[in-house]
């Protein structure tokens, strides 16, 4: 029986992706990285400390930041992340999904966020769109050892809400996402809004591209 519902945040709950985007092309070309498209794929939904391993292990930085640790870039991307959300005017939920809010909510199922992203990128995000009126709270990247994909965060998350992982549904746009829920143990749904190839959701149950009343009758089915 299903009890609960994980959201993932980049993506499925916002539309934070084109952000992002800018985001990273700026800190990377500061460091004088020149990413493929591949790497963007690969990094989509692993936390930052794993795509900061990968990109100092792949790629020379700019000897003025030779001297930087990883705990360094890592807080000059976060600060950047948090600034690019706080300024775009044109960051807005993904359509339908506050619907979900209130249906989920009025029927008695418990909710909660397992992000990649950190504490204070989230933290911005609940307070600009009343998510505390609905989550139970978050787990972010920073509080699990191992992310995604690995089960770690959705282990947490189902925890912390005082359910078992198979009673809870996950929400999830990237393959390192679906399929660290799929470990879990959970019934795991692909969102493919933008329908990008470039994320394997296939161990998804079900894959919706859209929040609306019949994709969410059929995943509570």
């Amino acid at each position: 029986m299903i009890k609960a519902v994980i959201f993932d945040m980049d993506g499925t709950i916002i539309d934070s992706e084109p952000i992002y985007e800018r985001v990273n092309e700026e800190i990377y070309e500061k460091y004088g990285f020149n990413l493929s498209q591949e790497d963007y794929d690969r990094h989509m939904g692993a936390n930052l400390k794993d795509i900061w391993t990968d990109i100092l292990d792949r790629y020379q930085v700019k000897d003025e930041y030779s001297h930087y640790k990883i705990e360094d870039f890592m807080e000059d991307h976060i600060h950047s992340s948090y600034m690019g959300l706080a300024e775009a005017e044109d960051l807005e939920l993904m359509p339908g999904v506050k619907d979900w809010f209130e249906f989920l909510k009025d029927h008695g199922y418990k909710m909660i966020v397992a992000s990649s992203s950190y504490e204070p990128v989230i933290e911005h995000v609940f307070q600009r769109f009343g998510l505390e009126n609905y989550m139970e709270g978050y787990v972010d990247g920073n509080a699990i050892e191992n992310g995604k994909p690995a089960p770690d965060i959705f282990l947490e998350a189902a925890e912390r809400l005082g359910v078992k992982p198979e009673e809870c549904i996950v929400i999830e746009d990237s393959e390192h996402g679906v399929n660290g829920a799929h470990k879990a143990g959970a019934r795991v749904i692909g969102f493919n809004r933008a329908k990008d190839e470039s994320q394997d959701l296939s161990r998804a149950d079900l894959i919706i591209d859209e929040f609306n009343q019949e994709n969410l009758n059929e995943i509570l089915k």
